[in-house]
């Protein structure tokens, strides 16, 4: 395994059930507790686990929910317990079954982590390490190890350059993967890339959580085409709030005091500006700018070595102020099981599961891009049929604002538990149509 972020995490437990030992390097030396670590910068901002991403890992880790509830995590139904402004009004709240799990980026990683260390001892994290590359026999190649490179830490000392075999390589580096650079040197293509760029920029900040405010959430949202702000605050563990604004097509939230809160009040709702100026904050002002959706296809690779696969960021990333990151890898690591389960001859496995990723990713790929091209400053070719799809959604958010039936609905389908055709259901067409011409 290269990299322990989340998705390495989850693909390691997968892995675990599948094969005797499990080596997972990470570049970073890893904290002993719930801190940021170098290579998760975006940890400093507010992490959505939705509901489908929750019940997967509630799967994978049976104690891992009594471990994050015990360290303040916050139970959370993502309809009662949200405010959700909208541009057509208050999302209505109602109790569901949209459940899930309110923490930080950090305890979230921890624990599963934990979790995934305390199951046995199949699993062995070594920090501190960089793969430098893939180790290869044979003509077509077939990928037998990687060679590492120890960085800093206890575990990069003992080690150092060294090849290490194994009978299975997963590539989970992230955005900065080099899989394209390794396929290349092999003697593969290079895979095309799908990328939609809306320059979307975050700032964060920890505060002090205000009591009895009647909610565990709060987002307002941005206003197409003309306010392209939005914001967010979550509750967190230890009694904080974390705090993001966001800005579409490079108006990047400040990262100082005066123009972080200015930024905030320019939201559609004031509702975040006047809890921010209420509240005590905690830490310094994070920025981060590094949010473009990309796309590798791998699956549409003619020739794939054996011994080889990619998954989460380092195959898709998506902008990841709409939340689908974590719940993405969950569905990669089911994904991933189910196919080792088939017992693919090794030729195949990989071919086999790139194109079932590829079809795994492509609703959440949509979802993502399609809102992002709603601004005109995004790069990227648009698919067919965007300004009647653009018109839709807005009937059916500000008939969702009417109609806690059609909320919960779309909540539905942005936490990719019912198909987005369950939004064409003649129930809530005729609704939306009647919410677009109020």
């Amino acid at each position: 395994m290269i990299g322990g972020g989340i998705a390495g995490l989850l693909s390691a437990a997968i892995l675990a059930r599948h094969y005797a030992r499990v080596t997972l390097f990470d570049r970073d030396a890893l904290p002993s507790g719930p801190e940021i670590r170098a290579g998760a910068p975006q940890g400093h901002h507010v992490h959505v686990l939705l509901t489908r991403g929750w019940r997967l890992l509630d799967e994978l880790f049976p104690g891992l929910d009594a471990r994050l509830l015990a360290a303040g995590a916050k139970p959370l139904d993502w309809i009662e317990d949200v405010i959700w402004e909208t541009p057509y009004g208050r999302a209505p709240r109602v109790e569901s079954e949209l459940r899930s799990r309110l923490c930080s980026r950090a305890l979230l990683e921890h624990s599963i982590r934990a979790e995934l260390l305390a199951a046995g001892d199949r699993v062995r994290i070594l920090e501190g390490y960089e793969v430098a590359g893939l180790q290869a026999v044979g003509d077509p190649a077939r990928v037998v190890g990687v060679v590492a490179r120890g960085r800093h830490g206890h575990d990069a000392a003992a080690l150092g350059d060294e090849v290490l075999k194994a009978d299975l390589v997963v590539d989970t580096s992230g955005r900065g993967s080099k899989a394209p650079t390794w396929l290349e040197a092999l003697g593969y293509e290079t895979p095309p890339e799908t990328i939609i760029d809306a320059r979307l920029g975050y700032s964060s900040r920890i505060y002090r959580r205000t009591p009895d405010v009647g909610w565990r959430a709060l987002y307002v949202m941005n206003r197409a085409p003309d306010n392209p702000q939005s914001g967010v605050i979550y509750e967190i563990e230890d009694d904080r709030w974390q705090v993001t604004l966001v800005g579409y097509n490079g108006r990047f939230p400040p990262t100082d005091e005066d123009g972080f809160l200015e930024f905030a009040r320019g939201l559609a709702n004031p509702a975040v500006y006047e809890a921010l100026v209420r509240a005590e904050p905690l830490s310094k002002i994070h920025g981060y700018r590094r949010t473009a959706n990309r796309v590798r296809h791998f699956e549409r690779l003619r020739r794939w070595p054996a011994g080889f696969l990619v998954l989460g960021d380092a195959c898709c990333a998506l902008n990841p102020v709409y939340g689908q990151g974590m719940s993405v890898a969950a569905i990669a690591a089911s994904i991933l099981d189910e196919t080792l389960r088939q017992r693919h001859e090794p030729e195949r496995l990989g071919p086999i599961f790139q194109r079932r990723l590829g079809d795994g990713v492509k609703g959440a790929f949509t979802t993502a891009t399609s809102d992002d091209l709603r601004w005109p400053e995004t790069s990227g070719k648009p698919p067919p049929g965007l300004r009647l799809m653009h018109g839709l959604v807005d009937r059916v958010i500000a008939a969702a604002t009417q109609d806690p039936r059609i909320h919960v609905t779309l909540m539905e389908v942005l936490h990719m538990i019912r198909p987005t055709s369950a939004l064409l259901r003649p129930r809530i067409l005729g609704k939306a149509l009647a919410a677009g011409r109020a």
